[in-house]
């Protein structure tokens, strides 16, 4: 995707509590590398600018990217909502920090499709994928209003914008039998993950 890097912003949510993990998960370690680098590794990959997006921790000051604190603290949605207003281009491309294996070939499908479009959003049996996916300028007016209204689920707001569902059939070769779509939230399903990757 070098030819449309710079037109795409690259936006990780760093802002979780990881209140159900009990620790900061995205510097868990899978295989020695941590959720964070890998999510980091595979935006670098396909975007020229990648901001991180969350109270400001210090622990991503090394990387030497630009971290943004939310406008609107506490939910997902407020942080697409700061990384979108933050961007300096028409769309950005969303990833949260605890993804063991993003992967890129998804990452360029998502973003193919997104002319005439304001979000282009992976659609699977177990639902939307809202924060891995494309989201454009047009929808932070929508996105606003919802979160001055208290609504903090992001894709409340889908019904007032144009949105392009990616259905899993059209994505079956690039999510690598659903492992390129899971986030990882409880100490359980780190180790059944773990227990899993031993077993390939």
């Amino acid at each position: 995707m070098k030819g449309n890097s710079s037109l795409i912003t690259g936006i990780i949510l760093v802002g979780g509590k990881s209140r159900r993990m009990g620790t900061d998960k995205a510097f868990l370690k899978i295989e020695g590398i941590s959720l964070f680098e890998r999510v980091l590794q595979v935006m670098e990959e396909n975007f020229t600018s990648v901001l991180l997006i969350g109270n400001c921790r210090e622990r991503y000051f090394r990387y030497n990217l630009p971290v943004i604190p939310d406008q609107y603290s506490g939910s997902a949605l407020g942080g697409l909502y700061t990384g979108l207003k933050s961007s300096s281009t028409e769309l950005v491309f969303v990833a949260p920090c605890d993804m063991p294996f993003p992967s890129s070939q998804l990452i360029r499908l998502i973003c193919s499709m997104s002319d005439g479009f304001d979000v282009v959003v992976p659609r699977t049996r177990n639902g939307l994928e809202p924060l891995f996916a494309v989201y454009r300028k047009t929808c932070l007016e929508p996105m606003r209003r919802f979160l001055e209204k208290g609504h903090y689920r992001i894709y409340d707001f889908y019904s007032e914008v144009a949105v392009r569902y990616l259905e899993e059939e059209e994505m079956a070769w690039a999510v690598d039998e659903g492992r390129s779509l899971i986030n990882l939230n409880t100490p359980r399903e780190l180790i059944t993950l773990k227990e899993k990757e031993l077993c390939l």
